[in-house]
């Protein structure tokens, strides 16, 4: 029998797609030379944000997975299904990008090899990684979701202890990621290497615990939503904390002599630190999106909804509208606000993905 519906799936969606935005359309303005300091602050302080992007879409993967998928899988048809609703549609705009962004001549000998590995790795445009990585996930969840039916914990107390422990294991895990490279480096094994190296970014295995958060809330949901909802204040609280310490943090590394020098280091995923900070990110947009299918005006709910149904489509041509939204941006505000222009062309380009992606659809 079919499950319910989980109601804040696609306003979770739509939260992370428009974050996901949000950030490369900073990456754009930020290493500007006239970004002023107030405009450092600012952007920094938006990028904190929206730095829950990749964590929470790995999360809800985990979540719907694991929520809908309890009896046995039949792996052909599991990852028939995985293969055209994620990968068909990201190879002709994976094409794209190699021929735009990367100026790959296809007419060239030797150009479709060179195409063919920029598709499997998502070279072919700087967002594209992520694809590359979540479809680790669907390989190996058939086989993960058969050991959790296994092994399932009967009692709720003992299933969270095991998330807290995975969760510990996980910042230790950021926390040795220098050494997991130089390891891998010197092993130089064929292919194997590289996953652990130049690819280090994309290896599911340094994001697993947000999968398997997702997966404890998808087994656990009406669990996970009560202890959301006892516990939201907390976790509002302790994420306004820590944006304001990382904040802090971000800032004194600014160079302010002799020109004022942008940088946001300290903010990369795969740190022990930013672990933390975005495991509570997760847990506290998950909460706040309880409270907006509650409480938040109809035109925003519908507005978040809608942008979650048509994330995947948007998300893989978000890179594309930038180019072109950030063009509209600095028309529009010649020499205007780094800030103001990086929230324009933000607005625009999410605007345009979610409308051309419902174009393809019809």
């Amino acid at each position: 029998m079919k499950k319910p519906r989980i109601d804040e799936i696609e306003m979770l969606r739509g939260m992370a797609f428009l974050a996901v935005v949000m950030q490369h359309a900073l990456a754009h303005y930020f290493p500007m030379t006239d970004t002023r300091l107030e405009d450092g602050v600012i952007l920094g302080l938006l990028l904190l944000l929206s730095k829950f992007a990749v964590p929470l879409f790995v999360f809800i993967t985990g979540l719907v997975l694991f929520y809908n998928y309890d009896g046995d899988i039949r792996y052909g048809a599991f990852i028939r299904k995985r293969f055209k609703d994620v990968i068909l549609p990201y190879i002709p705009w994976a094409v794209l990008y190699a021929v735009t962004f990367q100026r790959l001549n296809l007419y060239e000998a030797g150009s479709l090899p060179k195409l063919g590995m920029m598709i499997f790795t998502g070279k072919a445009s700087y967002h594209l990684w992520y694809i590359v990585m979540i479809a680790q996930f669907y390989l190996l969840f058939p086989l993960l979701q058969r050991m959790v039916r296994r092994w399932k914990p009967k009692s709720v107390r003992t299933a969270a202890i095991i998330v807290l422990a995975l969760g510990l294991l996980y910042v230790w895990l950021m926390d040795q990621g220098g050494a997991v490279y130089r390891s891998a480096d010197a092993w130089d094994i064929p292919f194997l290497s590289a996953f652990f190296t130049a690819y280090l970014d994309r290896n599911a295995l340094m994001f697993f615990f947000y999968f398997a958060l997702g997966a404890a809330a998808g087994l656990y949901l009406d669990h996970w939503r009560a202890w959301l909802i006892r516990c939201r204040h907390y976790l509002t609280a302790l994420y306004a904390l820590m944006v304001c310490w990382m904040l802090y943090v971000v800032v004194s590394h600014f160079k302010l002599y002799p020109d004022v020098i942008i940088r946001y280091d300290d903010l990369s995923l795969l740190r022990p630190e930013m672990a933390v900070f975005l495991t509570v990110s997760v847990l506290a947009v998950y909460a706040a999106s309880i409270s907006f299918m509650k409480n938040a005006p109809v035109w925003l709910r519908q507005m978040l909804t809608l942008a979650g149904i048509y994330s995947y489509i948007a998300y893989l041509a978000h890179a594309y509208m930038l180019r072109y939204t950030e063009r509209a941006a600095d028309w529009l505000l010649p020499g205007g606000s780094i800030t103001l222009r990086t929230l324009t062309a933000f607005a625009l380009s999410a605007v345009v993905s979610v409308a051309l992606a419902y174009l393809l659809r019809l």
